[in-house]
């Protein structure tokens, strides 16, 4: 599906049996799309789509910086979405962002458009994220750590490490989603595992410029007790959702609240200052299991996602930060 009026009318693009789970674009024409043993590419705005051979592994996920120069995770395998309601993308790796268990992949370059792809020796082992602000700028996300690279992957150094859990958990590292805001900006979601009470644990950190690391917020209830000293904000939600990195120093997080006694919700929380400060804004109207936001600004992003209770997916708009919402898009 896509738009030109700011989500004011969708009209579909593409319709065929792979299973997409990620698009990714440049610029307003270049774009690409990952589904189940499925890499398509248009470069017409969506008009038409080209179907890619894909490389020996197959590709799960992209992140171009042009529309020649690319990256990609490939060959892995996903495990289940690390909370109760799955929130984030699902079942997919996503290198903007997911909330899952990614393991086994490698990380590919391109600099034909998707048409040939290398791999990229010497990545740290177990990639399970990773994001380029340009060919030769980017981040990679390792169990409980993050990388950084500024030779567009011939060489990595460790870049930031989550802390310390307490004694009993620190067998448990947890899986990074990462965005890139800006020339050396990052948001990271650290996600990790298990359950409890309808709380999962989750950690948020953020970079201006990969070298100093600020915390953004943590889910209090199982955080407290795995890393006891940390007593970052509250984020919003039991459970991880989807998040958005707006800028260097912006981002929009939308948890997920299990229906224990109702239907559950999805709360936003909008981070600024890189991190300095994170304030709540109520839930998104009319869906109570986020899969997926984009933010442009503080002010105005979409979020799309399921009512559990009508059993019905939705796009939400807002302009005014969460405070009011716009159902753009609905189906059943």
């Amino acid at each position: 599906m896509a738009t030109s009026d700011g989500g004011h009318i969708w009209t579909r693009q593409y319709s065929g049996p792979a299973a997409l789970h990620q698009v990714d674009f440049t610029d307003t024409g270049h774009g690409w799309a990952v589904g189940t043993n499925a890499l398509l590419r248009t470069t017409d705005g969506g008009a038409t789509w080209t179907s890619l051979s894909e490389p020996s592994a197959a590709v799960d996920s992209v992140s171009f910086v042009s529309p020649g120069t690319g990256y990609a995770l490939a060959g892995g395998t996903m495990g289940g979405a690390v909370g109760a309601t799955g929130g984030g993308a699902g079942a997919s790796p996503v290198l903007s962002g997911t909330t899952g268990t990614y393991s086994g992949g490698t990380l590919l370059r391109t600099t034909d458009g998707g048409t040939t792809w290398q791999p990229l020796r010497g990545t740290p082992a177990n990639p399970q994220s990773a994001c380029f602000t340009s060919a030769a700028n980017g981040y990679l996300g390792t169990p409980g750590q993050i990388w950084r690279t500024s030779d567009g992957g011939q060489s990595w150094s460790l870049a930031f490490t989550e802390p310390t859990a307490a004694k009993g958990f620190s067998h448990q590292l947890d899986t990074p989603e990462l965005q890139c805001a800006g020339p050396a900006g990052a948001w990271v979601l650290f996600v990790g595992t298990g359950a409890a009470m309808m709380h999962s644990p989750y950690l948020a950190y953020s970079t201006q410029d990969g070298r100093t690391w600020h915390g953004v917020m943590e889910e209090s209830m199982l955080e407290s007790a795995i890393r006891p000293s940390l007593h970052l904000p509250d984020g919003p939600g039991s459970e991880p959702g989807p998040f958005s990195a707006i800028s260097p120093s912006a981002a929009a997080f939308v948890g997920s609240t299990p229906p224990a006694n109702g239907w559950g919700a999805a709360p936003l929380a909008l981070a600024s200052n890189n991190g300095g400060t994170l304030k709540n804004a109520g839930d998104v109207a009319a869906i109570n299991e986020p899969f997926a936001a984009a933010f442009r600004t503080p002010a105005q992003g979409w979020v799309v996602g399921e009512n559990l209770q009508t059993r019905t997916f939705a796009i939400e708009a807002t302009t005014n930060a969460g405070h009011t919402w716009t159902t753009q898009y609905q189906t059943k």
